[in-house]
């Protein structure tokens, strides 16, 4: 009670500060820096934006908000459709193609790797064009590209990345980032930024969300574009739901598809191969707290799968038992797969040095930030000052927030403040520090406070509750809401 009274003497901007600002989030300014020398003559809609020359330094903790640029003068859709018409579908058609075959015996080996030199370079080519119209530069482009009805260009993205990542070698310890898998990721990134793409991806299509979950999945470099993209989408309110409880859709025998992941070492890879299920089993067998119970006590399999893969769980009555049966109890869900990820990671965060793997783990964090943030008293048709458009009730938010209180996340999420390598001066906006800071106040609001009280918090937020500013204030808010420290603090 003591929360909810702190919080209604906010007004929204501080309230915005306190649990988190979750504006849309770009991948360090796209990658892009604007050099009108460079612009490029397979554009279909040339100087209206500069060109762009490509200097890729992703790994930014100070990503920019989603603003539009107003400086480009608009164009209809049917104009922008009628360009993009002359490239698009050439692009589509060679990501879509099929690398040369040497079953035939045709071919001699060198001229078949001369084919699939040039054949993965023309390839390349296309995803670099179709990844330049969707650039900050080109963002007139983005609606377009995904609405029509002309072409399914996240059908045909999803369908390249899932492709890319099944032609990984087991037998390597070396996964190195894929320039192709990247633009990939990067393209999606970019489609899913306008707030109409969002709601047509979520609710139209789940083959995304297999694509980005087994990228995250196989532990790939890609994996922080996945998490962000994962991220942005649940900037739409009536996201929210449908990716927080995803679970792949059933296969034709009834089983719910899944993507192992690529073990580390060769002893653990030839266990793998030799038996499947040896680390679903793994899985399974850990004890996560359910109001008491362990999880393997829970035996019941519900296979409440709409047609596109997303999971539909009733409001009320029977709801949690649900979630936890689809959710909780499927390894494959979006959730289980981001709570592996953060776990496999986590040790990456106890160095200063930025990697691929400490940012998937950042933006993962976004994304539960973003899943556990309350209902805001706003037009449902604008944007709040956090970056969310729509509304979602309370007790929505609040099963969510028991849904993540039985998995592993609030103790990483206490673990990466509390072990933090940078000091305090250094947690600004949407750092690890500060959207963590931020799920913690979210899952405070509500009785998902006892996995933090379980997880150490108090220890955690009494060396944080004196520092000046946002963080302290947000940590003597958590530490009233748990019982720590009286209500006049």
């Amino acid at each position: 009670m003591a929360f909810h009274l702190l919080l209604s003497r906010m007004n929204p901007s501080i309230s915005a500060c306190i649990f988190g600002n979750a504006d849309t989030v770009l991948p360090d300014d796209e990658g892009i820096t604007s050099d009108e020398t460079s612009s490029s003559c397979d554009s279909p809609v040339k100087n209206l934006g500069g060109g762009s020359k490509f200097s890729f330094g992703c790994l930014s903790t100070s990503p920019k908000s989603y603003i539009p640029n107003d400086t480009v003068q608009p164009l209809s859709n049917d104009v922008i459709l009628l360009s993009l018409e002359r490239v698009v579908p050439e692009y589509l058609a060679i990501i879509a193609s099929r690398p040369p075959s040497s079953s035939s015996g045709a071919f001699s080996e060198k001229e078949m790797r001369k084919m699939n030199k040039q054949f993965n370079l023309n390839k390349t080519v296309a995803l670099q064009k179709l990844h330049d119209l969707t650039i900050k530069a080109h963002e007139y482009n983005r609606i377009p590209l995904l609405q029509t009805d002309k072409w399914d260009i996240i059908a045909a993205l999803s369908t390249a990345l899932i492709e890319s990542c099944h032609q990984i070698i087991v037998g390597t310890d070396n996964q190195s980032m894929d320039e192709n898998r990247r633009l990939i990721c990067w393209t999606i990134n970019n489609l899913s930024i306008p707030y109409e793409n969002k709601a047509t991806i979520v609710k139209g299509r789940s083959l995304i969300l297999q694509a980005l979950m087994m990228v995250i999945e196989s532990n790939l470099p890609e994996s922080y574009l996945a998490c962000i993209t994962i991220n942005n989408l649940t900037f739409l309110a009536d996201a929210i739901k449908p990716v927080a409880l995803y679970v792949p859709p059933a296969n034709d025998s009834g089983a719910v598809s899944s993507f192992p992941s690529l073990p580390k070492s060769r002893s653990s890879r030839q266990k793998y191969q030799a038996n499947p299920l040896a680390r679903q089993n793994t899985i399974r067998s850990r004890s996560f707290s359910t109001n008491g119970r362990s999880r393997s006590g829970l035996t019941k399999r519900s296979r409440s799968l709409s047609s596109n893969g997303l999971t539909v769980c009733c409001e009320g009555e029977g709801w949690d038992s649900e979630v936890i049966d689809n959710v909780l109890g499927n390894p494959s869900s979006l959730l289980r797969t981001i709570e592996r990820m953060m776990v496999t990671n986590a040790p990456f965060l106890l160095s200063d040095v930025k990697s691929v793997q400490g940012e998937a783990i950042r933006w993962a964090c976004g994304f539960i930030r973003n899943v556990t943030n309350g209902e805001e008293k706003i037009d449902s048709n604008v944007p709040s000052p956090r970056g969310r458009k729509g509304r979602i009730p309370d007790h929505s938010v609040e099963s969510v927030c028991l849904l993540i209180s039985r998995t592993e996340i609030p103790r990483l999420v206490i673990q990466f403040v509390r072990e933090s390598p940078h000091p305090s001066v250094k947690w600004i906006k949407d750092s690890l520090e500060d959207i963590c800071l931020g799920i913690i106040c979210n899952i405070a609001r509500f009785s998902s406070r006892e996995s933090l009280i379980r997880a150490g918090a108090a220890e955690c937020l009494e060396k944080i509750e004196a520092l000046p500013g946002i963080h302290g204030y947000r940590a003597r808010a958590v530490l009233v809401s748990l019982g720590a420290l009286p209500k006049q603090f």
